[in-house]
């Protein structure tokens, strides 16, 4: 008698399935039914649509959530090496970063390099490049390229020390027989290596007009990144006295690529510098817009900026090149454009 009663409180397996059939056919009737127009119309556009870009190194692979190109790859390797590569259009962006150089390839470089001493970290092996093999365009940015464009001179530099030093040992002569010849300070290179390096540049050639601008309401715009790498080319540290050094970024979006090539110089109680390469391709129109920029300034009017706001840590900032960059004033603006409407004839090599 009490299993009866608590099966006539049960709910039979039927009528679950056939509630389960009624919602069914209830959200199947909410569904727009497509006309024969639509339908038609519908056969016609539902073809697959070739993607406007591509990765090209299996070891980087889009993500695929955002489509953005995963760098550093996944899968480390050894000895590392890290090549990711994407294709927009007609563009194809490939980075390579590779580990500093070893001590054979910088006797190698010392011989291409006569007469200049080496940084102390040279990535050597590392570049950013951008190509278009239908207009056979190349640019790339390497560090031999940049190091080549070192003056191999002195630089009337001193660091900030040097003259209390000179007066100390002309003191000295006096009271010895010290020459004032060993008072020169005798460079035969440019110490902070200084570059005004804009990229190795193969194809067309680019047109001078500074009235150009980079178009900084599109560059402004949120568009997804596909593809975002950002390396050193070459460090020193000016033997405790500063820093000198030399990195690239590059940004690629769906319609648009940007890359910032910065050299950043500060000698310590003397002077910055910030010379800024940028260069701005549109994939739509296949215009090339490269901008050069040299900003320098005493250091101390540089200090005296960042006392005024930050007190805690007078000198934190003045290792951030951005916010140096923007409080230096700007002594020179060159502007070169390039647009691709006819074919050229040399095309550049891989960086080895």
């Amino acid at each position: 008698m009490d299993r009866q009663r608590g099966a006539r409180h049960g709910i039979n397996t039927i009528q679950i399935n056939r509630a389960r059939e009624i919602h069914a056919q209830t959200v199947r009737s909410r569904i727009p039914q497509p006309t024969a127009a639509s339908s038609t119309l519908h056969s016609h556009d539902c073809a697959p649509t070739v993607p406007r870009y591509r990765s090209n190194n299996p070891n980087n692979p889009p993500c695929a959530h955002c489509g953005t190109v995963i760098i550093p790859a996944p899968k480390a390797t050894f000895p590392f090496e890290d090549t990711p590569s994407i294709t927009v259009d007609d563009w194809t962006i490939t980075t390579r970063k590779k580990p500093i150089l070893n001590s054979q390839e910088l006797d190698q470089w010392g011989e291409q390099l006569s007469g200049l001493t080496l940084p102390e970290m040279i990535f050597g092996n590392s570049y950013v490049q951008i190509k278009n093999e239908k207009h056979d365009l190349c640019i790339q940015f390497n560090a031999l390229d940049a190091l080549k464009a070192v003056k191999m001179e002195d630089s009337g530099i001193r660091v900030s020390y040097a003259h209390k030093w000179i007066k100390s040992k002309r003191e000295q002569q006096k009271t010895s027989e010290l020459h004032d010849s060993s008072l020169k300070i005798a460079q035969h290179y440019d110490w902070t290596y200084t570059t005004k390096y804009k990229g190795t540049h193969a194809g067309p050639e680019f047109i001078r007009d500074d009235s150009t601008e980079l178009p900084l309401d599109k560059l402004a715009k949120p568009d997804p990144i596909l593809f975002y790498d950002d390396m050193v080319l070459f460090e020193d540290e000016l033997a405790d006295n500063g820093i000198s050094l030399l990195n690239v970024k590059v940004r690629v979006m769906h319609e648009r690529l940007l890359i910032l090539s910065r050299f950043f110089l500060r000698v310590d109680g003397v002077l910055f510098r910030v010379f800024d390469t940028r260069v701005y391709v549109d994939f739509h129109e296949n215009k090339v817009i490269r901008e050069y920029k040299e900003h320098e300034g005493e250091y101390n009017a540089i200090l005296a900026k960042h006392k005024m706001v930050h007190s805690h840590d007078p000198k934190a900032v003045l290792r951030d090149s951005n916010w140096v960059a923007q409080q230096l004033p700007l002594v020179k603006r060159e502007c070169e454009v390039l647009e691709l409407n006819k074919d050229s004839e040399p095309k550049c090599e891989e960086n080895p």
